[in-house]
């Protein structure tokens, strides 16, 4: 071997100096050259010193790395220099030099990796002799180079020559103590595995050979070394082997323990190792091996321990004696240790639940060990619910699950409450409603639900009905809608949804405000999701597993809710086409469990919506009903006296008929239903059996068959009329009970227009009065079982039945015939019916009620009866039209009857008797002034008993003076007095169409002096004068409308008569202080009563100098226009106050400006300046007719100038265009009027009130007073067209 050690081109080829040939020396890229076969000798050589072999191996390692080298050393050499190889590392071992060990060592790795599997073969062939026989106590680095040249070489075991001599010869030398030595071997074993090179690969080649005493004695001291060991490298290759050896299945004969089992086994594959004797020492060996490596520190280590326990739990061997000998052994306990440390490193949690989940499988003994490790459990559950699809979601779910239902008991409420959230969770993850989870776990998260829900502890978790409210949506809205593809799914979302429902019913009622929204919230669920899904169970066809499941959640509702929600409940299920449904689940699956629970829901709803238990009777017969509608109309056309079980049925079919006839279902044509009644009518003929009650059956049959006939009239259906005889005959002699049902309006209808059937209806009303007074409650239409009062009245009110006749019918029966509270109760029903309809006032004066209810005051009934009266002709006349008052001598009669009990006035009595006759002659009178009821408003006017009844009140009340401001409305003789003033008031009005041209109003403006009773009701104008001036509020403003109507009757009549004024100046004076004082009257209407009085008065000023001297004196009427002057010029005002102050100010304005003589005052305050301020201050909203009708008489008087004409034209114009714009915005926006009765005589007092208001000054409607204000905006607009034209 030579080199000059400087860099030259290669030179040619040279022989050695030990005379080898010259193609042995292969050169060098730095120009010298390397003679393999004297590096082939030297290694080869025993005697030669350790650092001539360390020189070589160096020079031999950097020309491996030379490309001028390795390229002749491949083509001519490709195997010289590996035997020499081998025979160095093996006297390096040998004398215990492991430098020169190390180096030999890597020289034969990078000699295999460079040239490759000439050299590599060799190498791995003669290695493998070397470590086949004896011990390898000193080859550790032997061991360390075939282990490489396995792991890098391609099918390194090839090129072994004794596979099973090598094989044995490591397994036996693990019993050598050196770690590093039992690495490298394990390491070997591991790779002889994985190239299948072991003696259970090669079976045929070792047939005499005890294989399972080698595959035993490798593992139990692969587990010894495992136990043994510190050394994590150790436990990475022993793992790796023992994880091999699992795979190939190796243990299943490995872990037998009796030899002849063995040979049994091999010899026969079919049979089953479940029950043969395992070896225990090497379970327990390797269950002791195992605890050191799952607690390494190392992830790799941890993550292989576990897997290979999982491989170990998945042999064929006896598992059940596996997994109770790893539990025993606490095993269970170190993978819940290394879960608790894992920080949810993923490959770790999903090797520990995936241990976990086999031991599970062994629940009675590793029960306890979940029991204690559960804790550790619940922050992977929140890991893994985290990441959808995680590959051991549904093993953790499997884990909790087992917990919760062998150890409920250790699970805390925060526990409980934290596995309910994270569930809720997982199902929320949902997309789009669809599944977001594998199968498996949604299976697992509602079974775990469901076992929380009924865990005793359950109903004290604060959050868990919120949890399972949004869950149970999820779970039913991710399976249901999507039944094709969750079809095995979908029992178990109802199953959640139904412990749900029974966790709200069973839970203490202190908390039931808690449950309540989950309880809501799964009826809504009930009405959107599972009931769309039945209404497309009928084309689909659905399984019947899951029809069963949602009738018995429905059936649940009905029967154990609350009463409210149970109606709810039934009515949205009806109203839904329940019926119809019904009868096709029953032909979709006709099996008697869907009949059964199809006609208990059905019974459960009848029960809800007709009451009374008439789901009682479809219960009983259910096994004897068809499950074809066809054939139940059949059914009920048949003869039943002598067969209870087909009476029974057509007993419920009719229960079933009549439900669905208040949801518009027909479970067949109308004309075949009718005749299916008919016939039965006509076979049976009333003969009901006698074990079923005839009521329940006549009532029913009565209802049904009035309801056929009332769709059947508007359809002019044929009928027969012997049917209708004999049912009406059956009607009139049979009890049956027209309450006891709900009834359908339409069959209500029809039965009250027969007018035959006027008897036995008279006798059902009656029963409805006395039931009615009992309860005094007025139900709502829809959400009543029983005919009720609304019901009634909306029957009278449409004037298509003879149902008012027949309570006024009644009424007079009972008068002549029954008792005081028969009376009273049927009166009661007709006040009520009033109340409810007052347009039905005509319906029963058409009929007479009026004559009725007028010979009751004849007789001698109580007070309550004749209160009730009281109110019921109030009421009447109230809402009273022209025909209803124009049976003027039945009014006349009634109106004596009353003034004959009114005999005195007692304002401190409680009875409200009083009051109320004084409210009906109220409106009497106004009636009168439209010229109605002439002759009643004459009998009340003129009665001397009324007249000194009512003079009396009113001089007590002038009497108080100012203490009369303390008896306001709420004082008993306060609210009397202006009952008092009201028929005062009616009776002014009423006394130009009963008595002009005859009376003579200025009667009424008698001195105070001059005492004397007026012949008709009246009031002189003093006497309002002082009601006026110190009475309250109330009082004020009924005397000023009394004060207006007298004062514009006066004013009419002296401008038809020309007539002098016949009281003096003094006189006049004092009325014109109190309406000036009041014109600024905290309330409006007062004030502009007063203003308009006041108007009025100044008008007469042209009748004589008497009543020019009064209007001149008066020194108000300045200080009144200045203090409006100041109002309506003051900036801002838009609000209704500011044009109620245009008003008044304006009338009484044009009032002075039509004297004959203007006031100078007058003329001075109405400057330019004035104008213009007043004019700047309008807007187009705050527009009135009268100031309009002001600026035109200003105008008219020279008092505007061009400005001030053009600045109200643009302003009056703009005001014009917003009245077209939004009058027919206002007309579309008008709402109809509230229709008011009375109940109480506070009540009337009210309403008289507004009537009252409604004559006043004030009173207009919006669109009269629009069309006002457009004429004046039109006139102002002529009238100054044509002062510009002159």
């Amino acid at each position: 071997m030579e080199s000059d050690g400087e860099v030259s081109p290669p030179r040619p080829s040279q022989g050695c100096g030990a005379g080898h040939r010259a193609s042995d020396s292969l050169p060098t890229s730095a120009g010298g050259s390397v003679c393999v076969s004297c590096a082939a000798a030297l290694l080869s050589s025993a005697s030669a010193p350790s650092h001539h072999v360390s020189h070589v191996l160096a020079s031999l390692s950097l020309a491996l790395a030379d490309p001028a080298f390795l390229g002749p050393l491949r083509a001519a050499h490709p195997r010289l220099l590996a035997a020499p190889l081998v025979e160095a590392l093996a006297g390096a071992a040998a004398s215990r030099d492991d430098a020169l060990a190390t180096q030999a060592s890597d020289l034969a790795a990078d000699l295999a990796s460079a040239v490759g599997a000439p050299a590599a073969s060799e190498l791995i062939a003669r290695l493998a002799r070397v470590l086949s026989w004896g011990s390898l106590v000193k080859h550790l680095h032997t061991l360390h180079c075939l282990g490489i040249l396995l792991n890098s070489i391609k099918d390194a075991a090839a090129y072994i020559g004794d596979e099973f001599s090598l094989f044995l010869n490591l397994v036996n030398d693990l019993r050598l103590p050196s770690d590093d030595i039992r690495g490298e071997i394990l390491f070997l074993l591991f790779k002889l595995s994985l190239l299948n090179a072991t003696p259970w690969d090669n079976i045929c080649d070792n047939d005499n050979v005890d294989l399972s005493a080698i595959g035993r004695s490798l593992l139990q001291l692969s587990l010894e070394v495992l136990l043994k060991t510190q050394n994590d490298a150790v436990r990475l290759n022993c793992i790796a082997l023992l994880l091999t050896l699992a795979k190939k299945e190796a243990f299943d004969t490995f872990l037998l323990g009796d030899q002849s089992l063995i040979k049994s086994v091999e010899s026969d594959t079919s049979t089953q190792t479940d029950d043969v004797p395992l070896n225990a020492s090497i379970i327990v060996l390797f269950a002791d091996a195992v605890k050191g490596s799952l607690l390494s520190t190392n992830l790799e280590v941890q993550t292989g321990t576990l897997d290979l326990i999982f491989h170990f739990l998945s042999s064929d061997a006896n598992i059940r004696v596996l997994l109770e000998t790893l539990i025993d052994e606490n095993v269970a306990d170190y993978v819940f240790e290394v879960l608790r440390l894992s920080g949810n490193n993923d490959p770790l949690v999903i090797s520990s639940i995936q241990v976990l989940s086999l031991l599970a499988t062994s629940e009675e003994r590793f029960k306890e060990k979940l029991a204690i490790g559960f804790s550790t459990l619940l922050p992977i559950l929140n890991y893994v619910a985290e990441i959808p699809f995680h590959p051991v979601q549904s093993q953790v779910l499997r884990l909790v699950w087992i917990c919760i239902v062998n150890c409920s008991g250790i699970l805390s409420l925060s526990q409980e409450e934290q596995i309910a959230c994270t569930l809720t969770v997982i199902l929320r993850r949902n997309d789009n409603c669809k599944l977001g989870m594998c199968s498996e776990t949604f299976v697992l998260v509602c079974s775990i639900l469901i076992e929380i829900l009924r865990s005793p502890s359950a109903h004290d978790i604060q959050r868990l009905p919120s949890f399972i409210e949004e869950a149970s949506k999820h779970a039913i809205s991710s399976t249901l809608p999507h039944g094709d593809n969750c079809v095995f799914l979908v029992p178990h979302s109802l199953r959640l949804l139904k412990e749900a429902l029974v966790f709200c019913l069973e839970g203490n009622k202190d908390k039931i405000s808690v449950e309540k929204d989950l309880e809501d919230s799964i009826i809504g669920i009930c009405g959107t999701y599972l009931l769309h899904w039945l209404e497309s169970a009928v084309v689909d066809g659905s399984d019947d597993e899951t029809l069963g499941e949602i009738l018995q959640i429905f059936h649940i509702i009905l029967s154990s809710t609350s009463p409210s929600k149970q109606l709810k409940f039934a009515e949205m299920l009806a109203s839904s086409s329940w019926f119809c449904l019904s009868f096709g689940f029953m032909g979709l699956f006709p099996t008697d469990p869907v009949k059964s629970v199809v006609y208990l829901v059905t019974s459960s709803i009848v029960d809800k919506i007709l009451g009374c238990k008439y789901g009682e009777t479809i219960r009983d017969a259910y096994i004897y009903l068809p499950s074809d509608p066809t054939e139940l109309i059949y059914v009920l056309g048949q003869c039943s006296s002598e067969d209870f079980n087909l009476a029974s049925c057509q007993c419920a079919i009719l229960v079933i008929l009549y439900a669905c006839s208040f949801y518009n279902e027909r479970l067949v044509a109308d004309s075949q239903l009718l005749s299916s009644v008919e016939q039965y009518i006509l076979l049976n003929g009333g003969k009901f059996h006698y074990e079923i009650t005839d009521s329940v059956m006549l009532t029913l049959l009565v209802h049904l068959y009035a309801f056929i006939r009332g769709i059947a009239f508007s359809c002019s259906t044929p009928y027969s009329p012997e049917a209708e005889k004999t049912l009406f005959r059956v009607m009139a002699y049979k009890e049956w009970d027209l309450l006891s049902i709900r009834v359908h309006p339409i069959a209500l209808k029809w039965l009250f227009q027969k007018g035959e059937l006027m008897k036995p209806l008279s006798l059902q009303m009656l029963n409805f009065c006395r039931t009615f007074c009992e309860d005094k409650t007025i139900v709502l239409p829809n959400s009543s079982h029983s005919v009720d009062i609304q019901m009634v009245a909306e029957l009278v009110f449409s004037g298509e039945t003879s149902l008012s006749s027949l309570l006024v019918y009644l009424l007079d029966q009972i008068i002549k015939d029954g008792t005081e509270d028969e009376v009273f109760s049927v009166v009661s029903v007709i006040a009520e019916i009033l109340v409810i309809s007052p347009c039905s006032s005509d319906q029963f004066t058409s009929c007479g009620a009026v004559d009725a209810v007028g010979s009751i005051y004849c007789s001698t009934y109580s007070s309550r009866i004749k209160t009730m009266c009281s109110f019921l002709i109030f009421n009447i006349l109230y809402s009273a039209s022209a025909m209803t008052v124009s049976r003027e001598d039945e009014w006349l009669a009634l109106t004596i009857k009353l003034l004959e009990c009114f005999t005195s006035l007692d304002y401190t009595s409680t009875d409200q008797e009083q009051k109320i006759l004084i409210g009906i002659f109220c409106l009497i009178l106004h009636h009168a002034a439209s010229k109605e009821l002439i002759e009643p408003a004459k009998a009340i006017i003129f009665n001397r008993s009324l007249v000194s009844l009512t003079d009396g009140i009113i001089q007590e009340a002038c009497a108080k003076g100012p203490s009369l401001f303390q008896h306001n409305q709420d004082t008993d003789f306060g609210g009397f007095m202006i009952f008092i003033l009201q028929l005062v008031f009616f009776s002014l009005r009423s006394l130009h169409a009963i008595l002009d041209p005859s009376i003579d109003w200025q009667e009424f403006l008698q001195h105070s002096d001059n005492v004397q009773s007026f012949s008709v009701v009246g009031i002189p104008c003093h006497d309002l004068c002082r009601l006026m001036h110190f009475g309250p509020h109330p009082i004020k403003l009924i005397a000023s409308q009394c004060m207006l109507e007298l004062l514009t009757r006066i004013s009419d009549q002296r401008s038809y008569l020309n007539a002098e004024l016949r009281c003096s100046a003094k006189y006049m004076k004092s009325i014109i202080a109190v309406t000036e004082g009041l014109i600024f009257s905290e309330d409006s209407r007062v004030a502009e009563n007063c203003g308009s009085c006041l108007s009025m008065i100044l008008c007469w000023e042209k009748f004589g100098s008497q009543e020019n001297m009064v209007v001149r004196e008066s020194k108000w009427s300045r200080l009144i226009m200045e203090e409006f002057a100041v109002a309506l010029t003051a900036p801002g005002l838009t609000s209704k106050s500011f044009s109620n102050q245009q008003k008044i100010a304006a009338k009484i304005a044009m009032s002075l400006l039509k004297l004959s003589q203007v006031p100078e005052w007058l003329t001075s305050l109405f400057d330019s300046t004035l104008i213009s301020s007043i004019v700047a201050n309008l807007s187009a909203r705050n527009v009135t007719a009268d100031i309009v009708k002001l600026f035109s008489e200003l105008m008219a008087r020279s008092y505007l100038t061009q400005e001030h004409i053009v600045a109200l034209h643009n302003l009056f114009q703009v005001c014009r265009r917003q009245l077209y714009e939004g009058g027919s915005s206002s007309e579309l926006s008008a709402q109809k009027a509230e229709e008011k009765v009375a109940r109480s005589s506070d009540d009337v007092r009210a309403l008289l009130f507004g009537i009252v208001m409604d004559q006043g000054a004030a009173s207009c409607p919006l669109q009269m007073e629009q069309q006002k204000l457009l004429c004046e905006i039109d006139l102002f607009f002529q009238e100054s067209s044509q002062q510009e034209q002159h």
